[in-house]
């Protein structure tokens, strides 16, 4: 019976001694991944919403288109519009433009009558100039997507 008692005490150290090897890996542990999280660091910085109005612009007339030598074809325009523009694009096409038939024209003129003064990728046949689309911001540039 004492042997049997010895071997319980022997056991029963063995796992008090287990347990507590358990808890001090689950410190080292825990303060090992605080160490790793406390490194990181982000620098500040801003983040919000908000909003304003977005008004249009008006092409005023007269437009003046620049023609070729030969007159066959439609190479730049002249226009004004109602209030500066920090980047102006236009396209002159038989329907609704595609991406490829936009042409950047810069900034207006920052006085009145803030005229725009643009010159197309590609000259553009006469019977091929029926709508001109303007895009224009106050701020920024134009992108066409």
């Amino acid at each position: 019976m004492l042997m049997h008692l010895g071997r319980r005490g022997i056991v029963g150290r063995n796992r008090k001694l287990a347990g507590l090897l358990v808890f001090v890996l689950a410190g080292v542990l825990a303060v090992g991944a605080y160490a790793f999280t406390a490194s990181n660091t982000v620098p500040a910085h801003s983040a919000g919403a908000g909003n304003a109005t977005v008004t249009g612009y008006t092409v005023s007339s007269p437009t003046n288109y620049t023609f070729s030598e030969d007159g066959l074809t439609m190479t730049g325009v002249k226009f004004d519009l109602d209030k500066a523009a920090s980047d102006v694009a236009v396209a002159l096409s038989a329907a609704n433009p595609k991406e490829a038939d936009w042409a950047d024209c810069g900034e207006s003129e920052q006085a009145s009558p803030f005229g725009v003064v643009c010159k197309f990728k590609t000259p553009v046949p006469n019977g091929e100039g029926l709508k001109l689309s303007v895009a224009a911001v106050s701020t920024g540039t134009v992108t066409i997507e």
